[in-house]
C-alpha cells in the first residue's frame, strides 16, 4: 500500500461531454479526497448540480477565471482530465507549467492515439506527465504521479565530479547543442526515469498493475 503526505491538488476537467465522462470526474476527485488530499478547487459537484440543472448562465464567467488562477498557484500538483481537449483546458495546462507546477494529463483509452502531433507535444517541460488511462487502472497512475512529486517543492544540491572527458563532452554541448550542464545531465536522468520498469513499479507499489499502465513523460 502507497502512503503519502496530504496534498494540495488542482484537479479540473472539460464540461463538454459531461455526462459522457461525469462518473469517471468524480471517481478521479472522490478518490483524491478519500486519500486526504485537499482539492484547492473542488467545483465538480457545484458543476454537476449546475449542469443537471440545466442552468446555463455564467455571467460570473471572471471570477471563475480568477478563481481557476489561484486553485492552481496554490497547488502541490495539478491533475487535468483532458479526454475532451478544449481551450479551456489546454489553457490550464499551460498555466500550471507556467507556474512550475508538475502537471498530470490524462487521456482516456485510445481517444488521442492517433493525435500524434497535438499542440500538447511541443510543450518543453519536464514537470509535465501525459499518460492514457482506463477507469480500472487511473487509481495507479494518480498514485505514481504523487508518489514520484510528493517532495516537489523541496530541492537537492549535490556536487557531481566529472572527469575531463566528460566535461568536455558538456562544454561542446553547451556550445553547440546550446544546453547547459544541467540541462543534459537532467535530461539524461530523465530519459533514464522513463525507461526503468522497475521504478515505475515502485511508483505505483502495485507490479501486476503497473504492466498495464501506459506511463509517457513528454519532455525534450
Amino acid at each position: 500500500m502507497v502512503h503519502w503526505d496530504p496534498m494540495k491538488i488542482y484537479f479540473t476537467s472539460s464540461t463538454a461531454e459531461f455526462e459522457t465522462y461525469k462518473n469517471t470526474y468524480f471517481d478521479i476527485r472522490n478518490f483524491l479526497v478519500h486519500k486526504g488530499h485537499v482539492l484547492t478547487r473542488d467545483w465538480l459537484p457545484h458543476t454537476a448540480e449546475r449542469i443537471t440543472s440545466k442552468k446555463t448562465d455564467l455571467s460570473d464567467v471572471k471570477e471563475i477565471y480568477q478563481a481557476c488562477l489561484q486553485a492552481i498557484k496554490e497547488a502541490d500538483l495539478v491533475i487535468i482530465e483532458d479526454t475532451v481537449s478544449n481551450f479551456s483546458t489546454g489553457h490550464q495546462i499551460t498555466i500550471a507549467l507556467q507556474f512550475k507546477k508538475p502537471t498530470l494529463v490524462l487521456w482516456q483509452g485510445r481517444k488521442h492515439r492517433h493525435f500524434n502531433q497535438m499542440f500538447i507535444h511541443g510543450i518543453e517541460s519536464d514537470m509535465l506527465q501525459v499518460s492514457e488511462y482506463t477507469p480500472e487502472n487511473f487509481k495507479d497512475i494518480i498514485r505514481g504521479f504523487i508518489k514520484q512529486y510528493g517532495n516537489a517543492k523541496e530541492k537537492s544540491r549535490f556536487h557531481l565530479i566529472l572527469n575531463n572527458v566528460e566535461r568536455r563532452y558538456l562544454d561542446w554541448a553547451q556550445f553547440i547543442k546550446n544546453k547547459s550542464r544541467t540541462t543534459m545531465i537532467r535530461e539524461a536522468l530523465r530519459k533514464e526515469m522513463e525507461n526503468d520498469l522497475e521504478y515505475k513499479n515502485y511508483l505505483t507499489d502495485n507490479k501486476e498493475s503497473s504492466n498495464n499502465i501506459k506511463f509517457k513523460i513528454i519532455k525534450k
